[in-house]
C-alpha cells in the first residue's frame, strides 16, 4: 500500500536518492505521490502531485531541490480522493509528515483542532497529525521530539510516520504502531533513513533494522549521522541490525517485457527452490489433531487448496478462514489446534492481527511468509520463509507457487514429492504462452467471465478470477462447477466466457457435465485439460460447427503457438476452445492450473493494453484493516 522514505543526510543533493527509492516503491501499488525537504534556510518546501512517479519528478526538475533532510511517500487512498491536496506530505506551519495505516481517532480530533482554530486543506485521517504536532508545538510550548512523542500517545489506529520540522532542520522522527518501519544508516554514517520495506533501501543502506512496535526513533545531523530508539515505555532499546537483503540488482525484469512475465517465468524454479530449501524437520503435522488456516487474498486460496491436501493427504481435519473476518468474530480455539497464517509480504495487517490474538489463546502459530523479517515471521512460533526472492508485480504469481508447494510439502512430506515432474510441467505450460495470448484475444470481448472447478481445483477458479479482474477489469467469479446451477447459470449467454478447470481426476465427469449446462444455453467456454483426458470427452457435442482448438505440446514436444485445428477430443461447439495442459499426477495439476491461469490473465490484460505491473486501485502488501 502506502509507500514512505526518508532521508537525513550530511550532503544537500539527496533528491535523486529519494525519488529512485520511490521508483523502488511504486510496486506496492498507489495513485499519487509528493516530497517535502528542508532547504538550506531551512523553509519547507514541498511538491505533490497525482498519477506516476515520472510526473512529480518532472515537477522537482523545475525547482533548485536541495536539502538535508527529506520526506517521500506514494499513496494508496484510503480516506479522501485522489487529488494533489489528499497526497503527502501534509504540511501545518513548518511540520511535515507522511503517513502509512489508518488513524481511527482523525475525525475526533479534527473536530478538537478545528474548534482550537486550526484549518485543514485535505480530506485524509493523515493530516490530523501535521496538525497535531504543530499545536502541540505552539499550544504548549514543547520541542519537536516532545510534540511528536505526545503525537504518538494520543492517536488510535496503525500508523507509520516519518516527521520533519523547520525549526529543527537537523532532525528526522520516525513512529511505528502497527504499520511496518524500517531503518538503515550508510557505513560512513553520512546518511540515515527511514521507510517502509527494505526494497525501498536496496540500493542506500547495506544493513536494516525493523522498529518493533510502539517503537520512537530520533535520528540527528551533526558531524556525522547518530540515532537512538525508544520503546512504547519510553526506555532507550538496541534492535538487531541485519544485512539489506534485497539489493537494486534483484528489482530488474530480466530482459521481460514487465515484472508479472518475469515472475511467471520463475514459477518452476521457484517451485523447485522452495522443495529444495524445505526442512521436514520445521513442523510435524501428526503432532496435530487439527490444522486451521488463515489468510486473505491469493494466500487465502492457497490455504483453500491446502485444505483438500491436508484431509486427503495427511488425513488432517483442516479449516480455513479470512483474516479480517476471524478476528472480529469471537473463534473457538481448540487445544492441539496448529493454526497456520499465510502472508506473501508477512504485513497483511488482518492476518498479523489474527495472529495476535491466536498467541493471546495460547495456540500454537506457524507462519508461511515470503519476507524473513516481516511481523508475522518475528511473531509466529515457528516460520517457514518462501524462497520467492521479491515479487515487484502487484498481482502475486510466483509466491502463489511457493505457498503451495510449502502447503503441499507440510502434508506429503519431501521424500513423496515428484518435483522434476512438478517443474517440468510448469515449464511447459511457460513454453507454449503465445498459446494463452491468443486464447486471450477472445476473453477480452468477454462482459463477464466465470471460472468453475471442482475439489482442488475449485480454489484454482477462485484465484483465476481474482487475477483476470485484477489485471484485465473485466468482471470475474469463481465458483465450485456444480454450484453454477444454483443461480449463476442465470448470467450465461454468448457474451460470458467461462473458463473450466478440468484435469484428469476423480472430478473430471462431474465436471464436464456442468461444463454441458453452459453450452446448452449458449455460453463461451474455454477448457484448461490436461492432455492424458481427451479420449474422455470424444464424441460429446452439441453444435456441429467448432472454433479453433488451441493444444499446449507435452513436456517432450516442441513449443509454441498452434494455428491448426485440434480434435480437443470431440467436444464442440461454437464457443468452445481448448487449452491442452501437460498431463501429470492430479496431485500437482493446481501447479499447471496455476501458472495457466496467471499467463491467461496476464495476456488478457496486455491485449486490453493495461499496465499488468501496477494495476487500478490495488496494492501489493495490504497494511490496513
Amino acid at each position: 500500500m502506502c509507500g514512505i522514505i526518508s532521508i537525513l543526510s550530511l550532503d544537500d543533493d539527496g533528491v535523486n536518492d529519494i525519488l529512485g527509492a520511490m521508483e523502488r516503491l511504486e510496486y506496492r501499488g498507489y495513485d499519487s505521490s509528493g516530497i517535502a525537504w528542508l532547504a538550506s534556510s531551512s523553509k519547507l518546501q514541498r511538491i505533490r502531485s497525482v498519477g506516476k512517479i515520472a510526473k512529480l519528478k518532472d515537477a522537482v526538475a523545475t525547482k533548485e531541490a536541495r536539502g538535508h533532510v527529506w520526506i517521500g511517500h506514494t499513496r494508496w487512498a484510503t480516506h479522501g480522493l485522489v487529488t494533489e491536496h489528499n497526497a503527502h506530505p501534509h504540511v501545518c506551519d513548518d511540520i511535515a509528515i507522511v503517513h502509512n495505516g489508518i488513524i481511527e481517532n482523525y475525525q475526533a480530533l479534527r473536530n478538537e483542532l478545528l474548534n482550537a482554530g486550526y484549518e485543514f486543506e485535505s480530506e485524509t485521517d493523515s493530516e490530523v497529525i501535521a496538525v497535531l504536532i504543530a499545536s502541540y508545538i505552539k499550544g504548549h510550548n514543547l520541542g519537536f521530539e516532545d510534540a511528536c512523542r505526545r503525537c504518538m500517545a494520543t492517536l488510535s489506529g496503525t500508523f507509520a510516520i516519518a516527521a520533519i520540522c523547520g525549526r529543527e532542520p537537523d532532525v528526522l522522527i520516525g513512529m511505528k504502531v502497527g504499520s511496518p518501519m524500517a531503518i538503515g544508516i550508510d557505513s560512513e554514517k553520512r546518511n540515515f533513513y527511514i521507510a517502509s520495506d527494505a526494497i525501498a533501501m536496496s540500493s542506500l543502506s547495506d544493513e536494516i533494522t525493523y522498529l518493533e512496535e510502539g517503537d520512537f526513533v530520533v535520528a540527528t545531523k551533526s558531524q556525522v549521522i547518530s540515532y537512538r530508539i525508544t520503546n512504547s515505555a519510553g526506555a532507550d532499546v538496541q534492535r538487531v541490525v541485519e544485512q539489506n537483503k534485497v539489493q537494486a540488482s534483484h528489482i530488474c525484469k530480466d530482459g521481460h517485457e514487465s515484472f508479472m512475465l518475469k515472475e511467471i517465468f520463475e514459477e518452476a524454479m521457484v517451485a523447485r527452490k522452495t522443495y529444495d530449501e524445505f526442512d521436514p524437520q520445521t513442523i510435524d503435522i501428526s503432532r496435530f489433531s487439527r490444522v486451521s488456516l488463515i489468510a486473505c487474498g491469493t494466500s487465502y486460496y492457497a490455504c483453500l487448496l491446502a485444505k483438500y491436501w491436508f484431509e486427503d493427504i495427511a488425513n488432517t481435519p483442516a479449516d480455513v478462514e479470512v483474516a479480517s473476518e476471524f478476528r472480529y468474530r469471537n473463534p473457538v480455539f481448540t487445544a492441539n489446534t496448529l493454526y497456520v497464517f499465510v502472508s506473501q509480504s508477512g504485513e497483511t495487517i488482518d492476518t498479523l492481527y489474527a495472529l495476535r490474538l491466536a498467541k493471546e489463546r495460547g495456540s500454537t502459530t506457524l507462519a508461511i511468509v515470503n519476507v524473513e523479517c516481516s511481523s508475522i515471521a518475528r511473531e509466529a512460533d515457528i516460520v517457514i520463509v518462501t524462497p520467492a526472492g521479491p515479487e515487484i508485480g502487484v498481482a502475486s504469481t510466483k509466491t502463489f507457487t511457493a505457498q503451495i508447494m510449502t502447503l503441499l510439502l507440510m502434508c506429503m512430506g519431501k521424500d513423496a514429492v515428484d518435483i522434476s515432474s512438478i517443474e517440468n510441467s510448469i515449464n511447459a505450460v511457460i513454453e507454449a504462452r503465445r498459446d494463452f495470448e491468443e486464447a486471450a484475444q477472445s476473453i477480452k470481448m468477454s462482459r463477464s467471465v466465470f471460472y468453475v472447478g471442482r475439489g482442488p481445483s475449485y480454489p484454482l477458479a477462485l484465484e483465476g478470477a481474482l487475477k483476470m479482474k485484477e489485471l484485465s477489469y473485466i468482471n470475474a467469479e469463481g465458483y465450485p462447477a456444480g454450484e453454477i446451477k444454483h443461480g449463476p447459470i442465470a448470467l450465461i449467454d454468448e457474451s460470458v466466457c467461462t473458463v473450466v478447470m478440468l484435469p484428469y481426476d476423480k472430478y473430471f465427469d462431474k465436471t464436464l457435465s456442468n461444463t454441458q449446462e453452459i453450452l446448452a444455453r449458449n455460453g463461451n467456454v474455454l477448457l484448461l485439460i490436461s492432455r492424458d483426458s481427451q479420449h474422455r470427452i470424444r464424441g460429446i457435442s452439441n453444435h456441429p460447427e467448432s472454433e479453433l482448438m488451441i493444444g499446449i505440446p507435452q513436456c517432450t514436444e516442441s513449443t509454441g503457438s498452434t494455428q491448426q485445428e485440434t480434435d480437443c477430443g470431440g467436444l464442440r461447439g461454437p464457443g468452445v476452445r481448448c487449452l491442452l495442459l501437460p498431463a501429470t499426477h492430479s496431485t500437482y495439476s493446481p501447479f499447471v492450473l496455476g501458472t495457466a491461469i496467471h499467463l491467461l490473465a496476464y495476456y488478457t490484460a496486455k491485449t486490453l493494453d493495461h499496465d499488468v505491473d501496477k494495476p487500478r486501485n490495488l496494492a501489493k502488501s495490504v497494511t490496513v484493516e
